[in-house]
């Protein structure tokens, strides 16, 4: 069942509640985490963590908890949910001030950890997903994982209105992420992904990703993808906690390859699952 901890105790999501003066709820003012569970284990949690404590940094946060302390809480809060495949997520705000002040209050600060269902990590059905380039109009702080979203969800409910999945966002005519996830494009049997920086979020699958191609030798360039480029791609992929490795069907109404899962997504997508696979013997190892 779908549980929540919030600063020292345990309650359904739906009874939780924040104070209306939390920074979180006046200014977006924190971070958050989203972290998959496969058969009752958490997975990669020291990278999501390292990626926790980075952004909490970024806003200058400190982290209330230690990478210790945290692992603890996220192994309990998954074994009270009960849940086998799930989503772990972690928000961390500045906390309930006194009043609505830009000026960063020195209070302690608000936690909380939910699990719950991830159906989606069942991939029953892989449909590849249909995408439209969309001009990106986010801060250019897109690194830091901030819980302040809404430009993500208007690109992403702009092109649910255009009939697609999702967008690919563009930024001086240069392919970014996705609203919610890293993108890769396959060209000539090269697979291509925009390199890291400022403006794009650095994906804890899309590092698994580019590792995996590079130790099992297959052709990867993190460079720069124009608009020309991504249009012309023999395949295009997505990369999130959420959605592993997944394909996409058709970009701005034009079918990509044959419109089906290719082959370097099927490759990919097996390398990552055998990763998977070996990071659940090496936890029951551990036990």
């Amino acid at each position: 069942m779908a549980i929540s901890y919030l600063n020292g105790s345990w309650q359904s999501i739906e009874e939780a509640r924040v104070p209306v003066l939390d920074r979180g709820f006046m200014f977006g003012d924190g971070i958050y985490e989203v972290i998959p569970v496969y058969a009752g284990r958490v997975f990669t949690l020291a990278r999501h963590l390292h990626r926790l404590n980075n952004s909490l940094a970024e806003i200058k946060l400190i982290n209330p908890m230690t990478q210790d302390a945290w692992s603890h809480l996220i192994e309990e809060a998954v074994g009270r949910s009960g849940e086998t495949n799930a989503f772990v997520y972690i928000q961390v705000t500045r906390g309930v001030a006194s009043g609505r002040d830009h000026v960063y209050p020195r209070v302690t600060p608000t936690v909380l950890v939910m699990v719950y269902a991830a159906p989606i990590l069942e991939r029953a059905v892989i449909r590849p997903y249909s995408l439209v380039t969309l001009e990106d109009f986010r801060w250019s702080r897109g690194h830091i994982k901030t819980v302040s979203l809404i430009a993500a969800g208007m690109l992403k409910n702009e092109a649910i209105s255009q009939g697609a999945d999702d967008a690919v966002l563009m930024r001086d005519g240069l392919a970014m992420e996705a609203t919610a996830s890293n993108i890769f494009i396959v060209k000539d049997g090269i697979i291509i992904t925009p390199p890291k920086s400022h403006h794009l979020l650095h994906g804890i699958t899309r590092d698994v990703v580019v590792e995996l191609a590079r130790t099992h030798h297959l052709a990867l360039e993190e460079r720069d993808i124009s608009a020309a480029e991504l249009a012309a791609a023999d395949e295009i992929l997505i990369t999130s906690s959420g959605h592993e490795v997944w394909p996409v069907g058709t970009l701005d109404g034009n079918t990509i390859g044959n419109g089906a899962p290719g082959l370097m997504w099927k490759t990919l997508d097996g390398l990552f699952q055998g990763f998977k696979r070996l990071q659940q013997q090496q936890q029951q190892q551990q036990q």
